[in-house]
């Protein structure tokens, strides 16, 4: 009898640890249910929802890594840099991971700690030598410092250890670009749309070059491919006014521009880049309103300035033309600093 007690005892033990363990999986299934959650949540642009989700996924579940790295994300989205990297600190410090590191990268970019970030991105290259987003994060590192040659070497690594990776392809594009190097710019480009036919960035991308190449009924026909696929992009509504502006087209211009404002009334390029349409079919008036809503809106738009200058020079308001161009040169336009030499000061 006393041994049967012993047995059932024993039993009962085993059983209650076998029921401890299937608690515990369960919170580990919720907490990754949440994550999840937070995860949709975030990419679908609601941040205050994912934070929600990634508090919940760690409050079941202290040492989840994966959350505290997605809570990260969202607190680099919402600008919280030192939350960000507090965060992904500790995920760290649960679990070593590349991911991890190329993110904490990320925040320390932001911040403008290149030299941290770039010991982030060796550590999560290290960690994991096929992580694509390691090269194109570090790729991005070396394009802010214009140091395009070491871009293109790491967005063609990150290229060949994942298929049709679209920004990278954009990006090897954008540092062509840069280079005036034209015709890998415009190759580069066309393979990011290849890999991805809605990529609007690529189409306004390819367009800019096409513009300095001053081939612009193809430059505006990629303006146009861009904001059919985003109606709101309303920097490649201005590219391509921009790309009407130069062509001499300057009622087409002057249209694109309103549409920006229209879409974006703190648009300030948009203001000026009317102005000057304005200005080019003599409507001095309209322009000098334009200039005027361009500095209202950046009081250190200098180019605004020597344009607001050289419309009032029109209207035969000399004393302001020398004002505006007085204050372009303060800002570092030498053109304006020759008028003033030469018109001003007599």
């Amino acid at each position: 009898m006393k041994r049967k007690l012993i047995l059932s005892l024993i039993l009962a033990f085993l059983v209650s640890l076998v029921n401890a363990q299937v608690v515990k999986v369960g919170e580990s299934q919720i907490a990754e249910q949440l994550c999840n959650q937070g995860v949709m949540l975030l990419e679908s642009g609601d941040l205050q929802g994912a934070l929600i989700k990634f508090n919940d996924a760690i409050s079941v579940k202290s040492n989840f890594a994966e959350a505290y790295y997605q809570r990260a994300m969202a607190k680099l989205k919402m600008g919280l840099y030192d939350d960000a990297l507090m965060d992904i600190n500790k995920a760290l410090s649960i679990e070593t991971n590349g991911t991890y590191y190329y993110g904490r990268g990320m925040v320390k970019q932001e911040k403008g700690d290149l030299d941290g970030a770039l010991l982030d991105y060796n550590a999560a290259i290290n960690t994991d030598p096929n992580l694509a987003e390691a090269y194109y994060y570090r790729a991005s590192l070396y394009f802010d410092k214009g140091d395009y040659a070491s871009a293109i070497e790491d967005l063609k690594l990150a290229i060949s250890k994942k298929d049709n990776f679209a920004y990278a392809y954009n990006d090897l594009g954008s540092c062509y670009l840069m280079l005036e190097d034209y015709d890998n710019a415009i190759y580069y480009y066309k393979e990011a749309i290849k890999a991805d036919p809605k990529f609007a960035i690529a189409y306004n991308n390819l367009g800019i070059t096409y513009k300095n190449m001053k081939k612009y009924d193809e430059a505006i026909a990629e303006f146009t491919q861009a904001i059919d696929i985003d109606p709101n992009y309303v920097i490649a509504i201005n590219n391509r006014g921009v790309a009407k502006l130069e062509k001499g087209d300057y009622k087409g211009a002057a249209d694109d521009f309103t549409l920006v404002i229209q879409k974006d009334p703190e648009y300030q390029f948009a203001y000026n880049n009317r102005g000057i349409a304005k200005y080019k079919i003599e409507d001095y008036q309209s322009a000098l309103e334009d200039f005027n809503k361009a500095i209202e809106l950046d009081n250190n738009y200098a180019i605004a300035y020597l344009n607001r200058g050289n419309t009032k020079e029109m209207l035969r308001d000399m004393s302001g033309a020398c004002e505006d161009w007085k204050k372009a040169a303060d800002l570092g336009i030498s053109s304006a600093e020759m008028y003033h030499k030469q018109l001003c000061n007599k």
